[in-house]
C-alpha cells in the first residue's frame, strides 16, 4: 500500500536530527535545562490535546528528549561507593563530635538548671550556689590549655575516650553519694576539667577529618551545648520535679555512654606524629584578645543560663515552665546557629565580625530580661539565646580554619577565657541578685556581652 507519509516528511525528520544533534552538542545552563524541561512538557499537552504521563511525552518528543538525557550526563557528577562511604563516614564524625560535646559539658548546664530544687535541699543562698556552679568552669579554666597540649600529643581519639569514661564515673557519683553540698561541689569541678580537655579533642577531630563543609560542621558541634541546655531545662519537669533531681545526672550517664560508643566505633587513631610537631598560625597577641572578648561574652552566656529558670520564677513564672522556657529557647539557639552554619563556608564576612554582630544583638535581649514582666520576659528570651548564643560558631570557625593541625592548642587558650566568665558569671551574677535583685542583674550581664562583643570587632582581621 502507498505510504501515508507526505514527501516532505523525510527530509523534516533529517532536519530535525541533525538539529537535535547540533544542541545536544552545545554547553547546557543547568537552570535554563530545567526552565526547557517544564515548557517542553506543558507545550506537549497542548499539542497532541490529551494527557498523557510525563514518561511517555517524553518518549514522543525524540529529539529534544535525546538532547535532555545526554546534556543532563554532563551536568550531573558521577557519586561513586567511595564518594557514599566518605559523606557517610563524615556525618559520623560530626555527630559524635556532637554526642561528646552534650555529654561532657551537660553537668554543667544541668547544676543551673535543678538551682531551685538543690537550694531547697541543701538550704543554701543565691552567692554560694554561684560558687558551685562556678567551681565547674574554674576547673575548666585552668585545664583549658594544658588539654590543647595534651590532645596534641595523644591524639583526639585517646583524649575523648578517657573524658567521657571520667564523666560517667563523676556524673554516676553525684547521683549515688551526693549527700552534702560539698560533695557535689568536688566532683562537678571533676567535670569541669574533662569538659575542657573534651573540647580541645572535639575541635581537632573535626580538623583533621578535613571535612567539605568545615564551617557546618563547627555549627552543629557548637550546637551541642545549647542542646545540653535544651535536655537540661527538660529534665526539671520530666525528672527533677518527678523522680528528684539526682536522677537527671543518671541522664547524663547514659548520655556520655553514648558518646564512648560512638567514639570507639568512629574516631580512628594514628597521626599523632604529625600533631605533636604543629604549631599555631594565630599569633599570642591575638589569641590572648580573642580569650578576654571570650570571657565576656561567656560570662553573659554563662548567666543566661544558670539563672534563666530562677528568675523565669521571680517573674511570675512557675518552675515547670520555667524550665520548659531554657528548653525551647536553647532549641531556638540551636536552630540559630545551624542557619549561620549552613552559610558559613560561603560567606564573606569575616567570622569574627558576624559574631561581634550577634553578640551585640544578644546583648539588647539579655537586657529585655532586666524587667519583671512575665509576657516580656518569655519573648526576649529568644533573642537573648539566638543572638546572644550564636557568636561562639562564628570565633571558632575563624580559630580552627586559621591554625589546621594546632587547632586543639589553638583553642585551649581561647576557650580559657570562655570558661573564666562562665566561672565569673554564676558567681559575680548570683551576688548581685543576693544585693540588687535579678534586674540589675540582667543589666550588668548585658553591658557585658557589648563589651565582649567591641573587644571581638577589634580582633575580627586577625582571623580572617
Amino acid at each position: 500500500m502507498p505510504s501515508a507519509v507526505s514527501p516532505s516528511s523525510a527530509p523534516r525528520r533529517m532536519v530535525d536530527s541533525s538539529r537535535s544533534q547540533a544542541m545536544a552538542s552545545m554547553p547546557i545552563d543547568p537552570r535554563r535545562l530545567r526552565a526547557t524541561v517544564r515548557l517542553s512538557m506543558a507545550a506537549i499537552v497542548v499539542r497532541d490535546g490529551v494527557r498523557r504521563p510525563r514518561a511517555q511525552a517524553r518518549v514522543r518528543w525524540c529529539g529534544w528528549g535525546r538532547m535532555l538525557r545526554s546534556s543532563s550526563a554532563r551536568i550531573l557528577p558521577t557519586v561513586t561507593s567511595a564518594d557514599r562511604t566518605a559523606d557517610i563516614s563524615n556525618r559520623l564524625i560530626v555527630v559524635t563530635t556532637v554526642v561528646a560535646t552534650v555529654g561532657c559539658v551537660y553537668p554543667g548546664f544541668l547544676i543551673g538548671a535543678v538551682t531551685v530544687q538543690v537550694r531547697n535541699e541543701f538550704g543554701v543562698s543565691a552567692a554560694t550556689y554561684g560558687w558551685a556552679m562556678g567551681t565547674y568552669f574554674l576547673a575548666a579554666t585552668f585545664a583549658s590549655i594544658l588539654g590543647g597540649r595534651l590532645v596534641q600529643r595523644v591524639g583526639p581519639r585517646r583524649q575523648l575516650i578517657g573524658c567521657l569514661i571520667t564523666t560517667m564515673a563523676a556524673q554516676g557519683l553525684i547521683a549515688a553519694i551526693g549527700q552534702s553540698f560539698g560533695v557535689i561541689v568536688a566532683l562537678l569541678a571533676v567535670c569541669g576539667v574533662v569538659n575542657a580537655a573534651n573540647q580541645t579533642a572535639v575541635n581537632l577531630a573535626l580538623t583533621r577529618a578535613r571535612l567539605p563543609r568545615l564551617g557546618l560542621a563547627i555549627a552543629l558541634k557548637q550546637s551541642g551545648m545549647p542542646t545540653a541546655a535544651m535536655i537540661s531545662g527538660a529534665t526539671v519537669p520530666l525528672l527533677a520535679l518527678t523522680l528528684g533531681w539526682r536522677s537527671a545526672f543518671v541522664l547524663g550517664v547514659g548520655i556520655a555512654g553514648a558518646a564512648l560508643v560512638l567514639v570507639l566505633r568512629v574516631i580512628e587513631p594514628g597521626g599523632v606524629e604529625t600533631l605533636r610537631t604543629a604549631k599555631p598560625v594565630s599569633t599570642r597577641r591575638a589569641l590572648y584578645w580573642s580569650m578576654i572578648g571570650g570571657a565576656f561574652l561567656s560570662f553573659s552566656a554563662g548567666g543566661l543560663t544558670s539563672w534563666l529558670v530562677a528568675s523565669g520564677v521571680d517573674a511570675g513564672l512557675g518552675e515547670g515552665m520555667s524550665g520548659w522556657l531554657l528548653s525551647i529557647g536553647a532549641a531556638f539557639g540551636v536552630g540559630v546557629r545551624l542557619f549561620w552554619g549552613l552559610r558559613m563556608d560561603a560567606m564573606r564576612s569575616l567570622p569574627y565580625s558576624m559574631a561581634a554582630l550577634m553578640a551585640g544583638v544578644g546583648a539588647f535581649g539579655m537586657l529585655g530580661l532586666a524587667p519583671r514582666i512575665t509576657a516580656l520576659h518569655v519573648v526576649v528570651t529568644f533573642l537573648a539565646f539566638g543572638a546572644g548564643w550564636s557568636w561562639p560558631v562564628f570565633t571558632n570557625f575563624g580559630i580552627m580554619r586559621a591554625n589546621g593541625d594546632a587547632a586543639g592548642a589553638a583553642s585551649g587558650v581561647t576557650q580559657m577565657g570562655i570558661y573564666l566568665g562562665v566561672f565569673l558569671g554564676p558567681l559575680l551574677t548570683g551576688w548581685t541578685i543576693d544585693e540588687f535583685g535579678y534586674s540589675w542583674m540582667w543589666a550588668v550581664v548585658a553591658t557585658c556581652m557589648a563589651i565582649g562583643a567591641a573587644i571581638t570587632y577589634a580582633v575580627r582581621k586577625e582571623f580572617a
